[in-house]
């Protein structure tokens, strides 16, 4: 009886082994304010780096968000990814974007010309409950989208976010303090934590001490792909010497959340750009809390920069 079983699954599916269904990709739109800070970058290469990912496009924030979209693009056209399409959001304050001088006068297929908060709208109408918006800067891009459009919130499945500061600041040991993405634009942080889309907040508590040191800047620069020779060329552009990987914990916290220590919390955001637990109120986000530095390392080099293995000759 068995052997008939078998025999009917090898009939139905000759390459038995193939038809089990492969693991669904999670679709993610990426919003970035790459090209300031060297994090952004590198989140990017790992979302690059990440099979898992299916990502459907790339947002940017702030500044000059055009010449930040030239840049994503040249990054995701180096990489071979053609298909991801780029839309610029609002430019805001001049800010220094030293590293967008590797894409300057870039020109590709990738870029759209239409604003951030319209691609937004039509990639989660298009595949409603089902795309998780991770975002990388100032959250400019999404308020614009929840307020254009108030029904896109019901259609979020999620919006994993690096910023925020809960039980310490930048410094070991210091107090909490009013995070950059946050505090960049406040008003557009409190249209997003009060609009009752789930919220994972990856904050300076489990980022601040990513930093990157030479061992391991030398694995990726050494690596020799089209990724992380970028980065290497944005590096030198981003002329500081330590990156502090920031952004690259919210992608990682999709792909592992038990990289760090979560806690349900409600979320308030003052006028300053302070993250505040508030009391009494219903939770509206989890918040990672601590974290083990030298595990989200091996995660994050692991995939960005794998060791190479030698063979005996």
């Amino acid at each position: 009886m068995k052997k008939l079983a078998f025999l009917l699954i090898l009939l139905a599916c000759p390459r038995w082994a193939m038809c089990a269904a492969a693991p669904e990709k999670i679709p993610i739109l990426l919003d970035t304010d790459i090209g300031s800070d060297i994090d952004d970058a590198f989140a990017l290469a790992l979302v690059l780096n990440s099979p898992e990912l299916d990502l459907l496009g790339v947002t940017t924030v702030s500044g000059n968000a055009e010449a930040r979209a030239r840049l994503a693009a040249k990054m995701l056209e180096d990489a071979g990814r053609l298909d991801v399409p780029v839309a610029a959001g609002a430019s805001g304050q001049p800010l220094p974007i030293q590293q967008c001088r590797l894409a300057e006068g870039f020109k590709g297929p990738s870029l759209l010309p239409i604003a951030a908060e319209d691609f937004l709208e039509s990639e989660i109408k298009r595949r409603p409950g089902e795309i998780t918006i991770v975002a990388i800067g100032p959250l400019t891009n999404v308020a614009v989208l929840l307020k254009k459009y108030p029904d896109a919130a019901k259609e979020i499945k999620q919006i994993v976010l690096m910023g925020g500061s809960v039980e310490r600041g930048y410094a070991p040991g210091s107090r909490p303090e009013a995070e950059y993405n946050i505090k960049m634009d406040p008003a557009a942080a409190q249209v997003v934590f009060a609009s009752g889309v789930p919220i994972v907040m990856a904050p300076l508590d489990v980022t601040a001490m990513l930093q990157l040191d030479a061992a391991a800047r030398h694995r990726v620069f050494t690596q020799l792909t089209p990724v992380t020779n970028d980065l290497t060329l944005l590096y030198h552009l981003w002329n500081n010497e330590t990156p502090t990987l920031f952004d690259p914990m919210a992608a990682a916290l999709l792909l592992d959340p038990s990289l760090c220590e979560t806690k349900p919390m409600a979320i308030e955001v003052d006028n300053e750009g302070f993250t505040r637990e508030a009391s009494g109120k219903p939770a509206n986000a989890t918040v990672a809390l601590h974290t083990d530095p030298a595990r989200f390392f091996q995660f994050y080099l692991n995939r960005v920069a794998p060791a190479k293995t030698t063979t005996e000759p």
